[in-house]
């Protein structure tokens, strides 16, 4: 932290920033921090975001504006089902090693259109079947759980691929073990707007 920087927030800091701002999406209350000029300009030099969020890159679920934070808040990083593989994992290496984002958000959603897709035995193709074995193990793992299915499957998804990301050797594993960063599952409900960290 060069002179003049201010103190970065804790992890759980960030996650009751982000607690907050999902309370203003929800009543309507935006604040829209950091969308003005002079903070775009001050962002050309550099960034330091306070949250690094993996998410479904449904459109209907913006961390940005679910969190209410602006330009150069949340380092995002967006891909459908919100799975993970060699090039999502190292955009999370690189937030948390090099920008030194506290927390790690991993944050599916209801109605996912990936766990819809594979839940109904729909036949996945190209390079979309990657996205399979994932979210098979997670509706494999929720079976017997009462509830909708392809929601149940979002959380246990989340969570998952919290654990995966969080064992990550070597560098997540050893910030995660260093207490550097903390990894967190949560789930967006579309018709509420509500984010529910598990």
């Amino acid at each position: 932290m060069t002179k003049g920087q201010s103190r970065r927030p804790t992890a759980e800091e960030v996650l009751q920033i982000l607690k907050d701002g999902n309370k203003r999406f929800i009543s309507g209350k935006l604040e829209h921090p950091n969308h003005c000029e002079e903070s775009r300009q001050s962002l050309a030099a550099g960034q330091q975001p306070i949250a690094t969020v993996l998410t479904c890159a449904d459109s209907r679920v913006p961390p940005v504006d679910i969190f209410d934070q602006g330009l150069g808040d949340l380092f995002v990083v967006r891909v459908a089902g919100n799975v993970i593989g060699d090039h999502s994992l190292g955009s999370i290496e690189y937030a948390v090693k090099h920008l030194h984002t506290p927390v790690v958000v991993v944050m599916g959603h209801s109605s996912c259109g990936a766990i819809s897709a594979v839940a109904s035995g729909t036949a996945l193709e190209g390079h979309i079947a990657t996205l399979g074995p994932a979210i098979q193990t997670a509706i494999k793992n929720i079976k017997e759980v009462e509830g909708n299915l392809v929601n149940n499957a979002s959380k246990e998804l989340a969570r998952q691929i919290s654990v995966k990301i969080s064992q990550s050797e070597p560098i997540v594993a050893d910030l995660v073990q260093n207490e550097t960063v903390k990894v967190v599952p949560a789930y967006y409900d579309l018709m509420t707007g509500e984010v529910e960290f598990l």
